[in-house]
């Protein structure tokens, strides 16, 4: 049975669609949680992934870097890897690329990601595709990586270098999940942004969350075969 360690960098954000997906498979899910729990110092499972939290990727813990150092232990061992917004940041920053505050924060649905090229990690994909969003910042790519998708407002969206893929927005959110951070903004929390419409955003969930489930499915049966886990 293949093993799956998740680093987890806050409450909320959990894995949601994804993990539903890898326990379904009878992969052998283990979490951690950043900042409460030692992050392992070598790759000792088959898929690595990392997810999304209110940090920046350039914020000074500790956590963060040994992230990064796990990232570039897996990579190294051309053990695949996946990040999720936050976790998207720490592979490129991991592997020399810049993260920085994007144009414009990007929180809700969003139905303008369009792919690049024709990468089997995105077959089957519309262009443009939905997916959820919760960023501000974003990154440039590692030297030798290939952009993925991009879309109106940002130029990176997801990258792919080696073994290692940075997707910035969020397939594996779940209502859920989604309504949990809509609650939280809404109480002031740390994952807010100003201006936010969090009424509109939680009007779409019904109409929307079909097809970023629909998504998360495509994607993980492509990084599966790519990967061949």
């Amino acid at each position: 049975m293949a093993g799956v360690l998740v680093v987890q960098n806050a409450r909320t954000e959990g894995p949601g669609n994804l993990g539903r997906l890898l326990s379904g498979d009878g992969f052998d899910v283990t979490t951690v949680h950043a900042g409460r729990e030692r992050i392992p110092g070598g790759p000792a499972v088959d898929l690595l992934v990392v997810l999304g939290g209110p940090q920046g990727a350039n914020d000074d813990l500790q956590h963060l870097r040994d992230e990064e150092e796990l990232i570039r232990l897996h990579a190294a061992a051309r053990r695949p890897v996946l990040g999720v917004c936050l976790g998207s940041q720490l592979i490129a920053r991991a592997f020399g690329a810049p993260v920085y505050r994007g144009p414009a924060a990007e929180v809700g649905f969003y139905h303008d990601l369009v792919p690049d090229g024709r990468h089997a990690l995105l077959s089957g994909f519309a262009s443009p595709f939905s997916a959820f969003h919760w960023h501000r910042d974003t990154f440039g790519l590692p030297g030798g990586a290939a952009r993925l998708a991009h879309s109106g407002g940002y130029a990176n969206q997801a990258f792919l270098l080696g073994t290692a893929v940075g997707v910035q927005f969020h397939l594996e959110a779940d209502r859920e999940m989604i309504n949990m951070w809509l609650d939280n903004a809404g109480a002031g929390g740390a994952g807010g942004m100003p201006g936010t419409d969090l009424r509109k955003i939680r009007g779409e969930i019904d109409a929307a969350i079909p097809g970023v489930e629909s998504n998360m499915e495509r994607f993980y049966k492509n990084f599966k075969s790519q990967f061949r886990l």
